[in-house]
């Protein structure tokens, strides 16, 4: 009986040891998450990012008149994601200058008074201030802006608005009147 309890004594003694050993290790890195490992925060809001496509002018045809070339160069920008919308965000984003001097926006000189969605269509609203130009500049201008809205999910049209109002033409060549598709 005396050995049966140094028996016992001694496995309690070694399971004590095993669990004080193995119970007690260090969390790994890299093991199985469990529910009581450390939250995660979500991002902060407006950092989420997101790629568009830009359409600018492409330079080599303005310079050329070349009809072998694309008229208009799509260009991928990466954009953070805000409280505007995106077709807003869009047209900031043709404003600026692109990176190449391959290309050239005409985008720069309107003032944009305001940006709506109904359905499948943008209607941008643009001061008539600046408006002037010729038949290659209201072509290669009109192309930016809608190639570059119509890239956007859901958006299939641009209907052109001046000074709040639908208008015959942009520049007195090519006819706004009624949505524009690609």
């Amino acid at each position: 009986m005396n050995m049966k309890i140094k028996k016992i004594g001694i496995f309690l003694i070694i399971g004590v040891m095993a669990v004080a050993l193995f119970g007690c290790k260090a969390k790994q890195p890299g093991g199985n998450p469990g529910k009581d490992d450390e939250v995660i925060e979500p991002a902060p809001e407006g950092t989420e990012k997101t790629v568009i496509k830009l359409y600018f002018a492409n330079e080599e045809y303005i310079v050329t008149g070349n009809e072998d070339l694309d008229e208009v160069v799509v260009v991928e920008r990466e954009i953070e994601l805000d409280e505007k919308p995106v077709a807003e965000v869009v047209l900031e984003e043709l404003k600026k200058d692109p990176e190449s001097d391959k290309f050239r926006t005409l985008v720069s000189k309107l003032k944009v008074l305001g940006i709506e969605t109904k359905g499948d269509t943008v209607y941008v609203n643009i001061s008539s201030e600046n408006l002037n130009g010729g038949s290659m500049e209201e072509m290669l201008l009109l192309n930016q802006i809608v190639y570059s809205l119509t890239e956007l999910e859901d958006v299939e049209a641009v209907q052109f608005l001046v000074d709040g109002e639908i208008r015959e033409t942009l520049m007195g060549h090519i006819e706004i009147d009624k949505p524009i598709r690609r």
